[in-house]
């Protein structure tokens, strides 16, 4: 109090003498003058000692994300820390009212490491964590239970281990949890009934065991898959698809019904006559079918050795035309055209076999043998690796929610695979079927743009700025030779651009969009915001989602995870950075640093955000783009 008494500002003494002068003016008791005078300094205390707490808060959280920063490195680096107030450092989230911070949000950021005490456990009004796609290690951090308001934890894809910790449980504030892709052990507890508010837990791709428990929670998304679990699924969980318990030793809907052997080892006496005579009855019935095929057997030798003898006297049949001869894998390949109306090879009226381009394939019976890998799930359906006997390995797509009729999807598809451009990934082959819709390819070993940009450091490097210009310069090309064939992608995405071992790009996917049921997600942080219906493609959209991929080229933020995390679009994120500051809090760490190139890639990033302009006649046709590309880049 002596501060409050002898010490406070200069203001609080002239407003008390003021408070003074003006009540002995208005001729007031001494001792009434007294109490008014002793109520103002006990309320001009209370301002004081709020806004030195409010201020010691914020110095609490400062400090305790300093020592986060410490740990962890990475991005945090460029926080500015010689400035006193978080809320302006990159990813950090505050308050106003209560100038406390309340969100980290550092997804992809490079963070490494093991997450220290006293540091995010200590900020106790966090409502929103997302740390994904790091290399964070080790436990989760006990103290965590002091974020009490925590709404939302994302850890996923980190190197994180060990059991989950019981103090996690007590976050009963808490509506989605996602820690798959890590090296989390042990049981799953049934803890998790005590967070009544979880709407979403991801627990996929770790190293959990044993049975998964009775969750009772209002879980509207639920996925265990690719773990060591065992056991029967709960019947609260059974109404989630296959794909949220697949790569486990489990049983019960959705997946196959569990065995009851083992249940009891205790047989009545009348269950065991009942074997035995069942068993009886049983030889004596196997018995009565193996006379009675004999005796057919030896009548029917009979009848052909009499046949044989009678068709002795009988010239031989002449040899059977080519035409009914055993089809070799030519024979259901798409060839030249072959003058049919929708000018296709009339061999793709054929039920039962892929059909082919070029040269070269194999039939549907091979691929239903070869063994697979899923490589992943898209908007339009799943990829798989097929490893067939002879014929090496190759990609397909199992296509979900087609809506068209097989007339339309295969005068798309063949428009598309006899579309040849070095920058377009070519269809190999289709099969159209009553239950299955399938696209073949070509493998390519690189994977995809996305896998590199959300990578590891090492994958990361390796997309230096002439590789991600080359790139861009590349996807647009291909983008313009479609667009110059009246023909739009629909679906342009980090994820369909597809790399070969020299860096090439190559687009995939184009058109097929539009040849199945509107998809809720997926597209989400891509689509150009004048599109409803996602089946509807245009080459203006095209354009608005070429922009997002070159925004996402040079910042390495996913547009998704931005958008659903943090609610915003990246040309706005980009924007909302002083341009000033785009070199270090915006660029991609890995470009920052590329003093030789910082006026390109600043003038690619001015492109990136005319082509995801809301206004249409701003963003240019994909001709203008690629030209612009080449000149700024000299490609």
């Amino acid at each position: 109090m002596q501060r409050f008494l002898y010490g406070e500002p200069t203001s609080t003494r002239n407003n008390l003498h003021r408070f003074s002068q003006k009540n002995r003016k208005k001729g007031l008791p001494s001792s009434m003058m007294e109490f008014f005078n002793l109520l103002a300094a006990i309320f001009f205390c209370f301002l004081c000692f709020q806004s030195d707490i409010s201020f010691s808060d914020i110095i609490a959280d400062r400090l305790a994300l300093t020592r986060f920063r410490s740990a962890v490195r990475g991005n945090t680096l460029r926080w500015n820390i010689s400035n006193p107030s978080p809320c302006l450092w990159q990813g950090v989230t505050c308050d106003n009212s209560s100038n406390r911070v309340t969100a980290l949000r550092l997804p992809g950021s490079r963070l490494s490491g093991q997450i220290p005490l006293n540091s995010i456990g200590s900020l106790t009004q966090l409502q929103a964590l997302s740390l994904r796609g790091n290399l964070l290690s080790g436990e989760i951090p006990q103290d965590l239970e002091f974020c009490s308001e925590l709404d939302m934890l994302n850890l996923q894809n980190n190197r994180f281990s060990g059991e989950i910790p019981v103090t996690l449980f007590r976050l009963s504030n808490l509506t989605r949890l996602d820690i798959s892709g890590n090296n989390f052990s042990g049981e799953i507890s049934p803890n998790f009934s005590n967070l009544t508010r979880l709407t979403l837990l991801f627990l996929q791709n770790n190293q959990f065991t044993g049975q998964i428990p009775d969750i009772n929670t209002s879980l509207t998304q639920f996925n265990v898959s690719m773990n060591r679990l065992n056991g029967s699924i709960p019947t609260r969980l059974a109404n989630f698809p296959i794909e949220s318990f697949t790569g486990n030793d489990l049983c019960g809907s959705p997946l196959g019904s569990c065995s009851n052997e083992g249940k009891s080892n205790k047989v009545s006496g009348g269950a065991i006559a009942g074997i035995v005579i069942g068993s009886i009855l049983g030889s004596i019935l196997i018995i009565a079918v193996i006379f009675y095929l004999c005796r057919n057997f030896i009548r029917s030798r009979s009848s052909t050795r009499a046949v044989q003898d009678a068709a002795s006297t009988v010239p031989p049949s002449p040899v059977k035309p080519p035409e009914y001869a055993a089809r070799s894998p030519d024979h259901i390949m798409v060839g030249e055209n072959t003058g049919s109306d929708e000018g296709y090879s009339s061999r793709v009226e054929n039920k039962d076999e892929l059909v082919f381009f070029g040269h070269g394939g194999f039939f549907l019976d091979d691929l239903l043998r070869a063994s697979a890998e899923v490589l992943g799930k898209g908007t339009i359906g799943t990829t798989y690796k097929a490893y067939l006997d002879h014929s090496g390995e190759v990609i397909v797509k199992r296509l979900k929610n087609v809506c068209v009729s097989k007339r339309e999807f295969t005068k798309r598809i063949v428009c598309i695979g006899e579309l040849y451009h070095e920058n377009l990934l070519p269809v190999r082959g289709y099969y159209f079927g009553k239950e299955e819709k399938l696209l073949v390819f070509d493998p390519k070993p690189m994977g995809s743009l996305s896998s590199y940009l959300n990578g590891n450091e090492e994958a990361r490097s390796l997309l230096t700025f002439e590789v991600r210009s080359r790139i861009a310069f590349q996807v647009a090309s291909g983008l313009e030779h479609l667009h110059s064939h009246n023909l739009q992608h629909g679906n342009i995405k980090s994820n369909n651009i597809l790399l070969t071992e020299e860096f090439q790009a190559l687009v995939s996917e184009s058109g097929l969009i539009q040849l199945v049921s509107p998809p809720t997600t997926g597209l989400f942080g891509y689509r150009a915001p004048e599109l409803i219906d996602t089946r509807i493609a245009s080459k203006d959209a095209d354009v608005y989602s070429f922009g997002i991929l070159i925004l996402e080229l040079l910042t390495g933020k996913d547009p998704t995870i931005l958008l659903n995390e943090e609610g915003i679009d990246l040309p706005t994120w980009v924007q909302s950075v002083d341009e000033g500051k785009w070199k270090s809090d915006v660029i991609d760490l890995n470009l920052g640093n590329d003093s030789s190139n910082e006026e390109k890639i600043m003038k690619l990033l001015h492109l990136g955000i005319r082509c995801a302009s809301k206004v249409l006649r701003r963003r240019g046709s994909m001709t203008e783009v690629a030209q612009q590309i080449k000149k700024i880049c000299v490609i």
